[in-house]
């Protein structure tokens, strides 16, 4: 293999965002089929400190159907919601005729997908055999508004315990804008 070949980092952002719903994990399933190396995703930690993959800290109404099936029309926090009532949303599909749906119109939908756990992402890359594969994991903290999300340093520790408890410290890249 080339030098400048191997040293290319192909990361799957949001998981396949384009091929599949974006931080799910039939989008990070698509982007280790496709050859990524890297697996990046965004992080929120819920009222009951669990740590999910979502690329905002809300529930973003253009890719989020409550439990009654209809879409959001605001957005929820996820820090006001526990990892139980998270559960009930579907993030499966994006809204019609939203200006999201029309930047990925080969998104495919998956009817029923629920936001997974970080640990779930973990383990499900653990179980797939990907064991070269690298994670940028960036939390969703915003300074200017510090009630939207935990405080910096519970949750990076949230987010540590869970990379340590699947030994993923030496392949994971943390990233943030705070």
């Amino acid at each position: 293999m080339p030098p400048l070949a191997a040293a290319f980092d192909l990361q799957g952002h949001r998981g396949a965002r384009g091929l599949m719903p974006e931080n799910t994990l039939p989008a990070f399933e698509r982007a280790l089929a496709i050859g990524v190396t890297t697996l990046e995703l965004d992080t929120g930690i819920t009222a009951d400190g669990v740590v999910v993959v979502s690329h905002d800290p809300v529930l973003n109404p253009d890719l989020v159907r409550g439990p009654d099936g209809q879409w959001l029309t605001v957005p929820a926090p996820i820090r006001s919601l526990t990892w139980t009532q998270l559960q009930t949303y579907d993030v499966g599909r994006l809204r019609p005729g939203s200006r999201y749906a029309q930047q990925f119109p080969n998104q495919q939908p998956i009817d029923s997908t629920r936001m997974p756990r970080l640990a779930d992402v973990l383990a499900r890359v653990k179980a797939m055999g990907a064991d070269a594969v690298q994670f940028n994991i960036e939390t969703k903290i915003d300074p200017r508004r510090p009630d939207a999300t935990l405080a910096p340093e519970p949750y990076v520790k949230a987010l540590l315990a869970v990379i340590r408890a699947h030994g993923m410290e030496e392949r994971v890249m943390v990233q943030s804008f705070d």
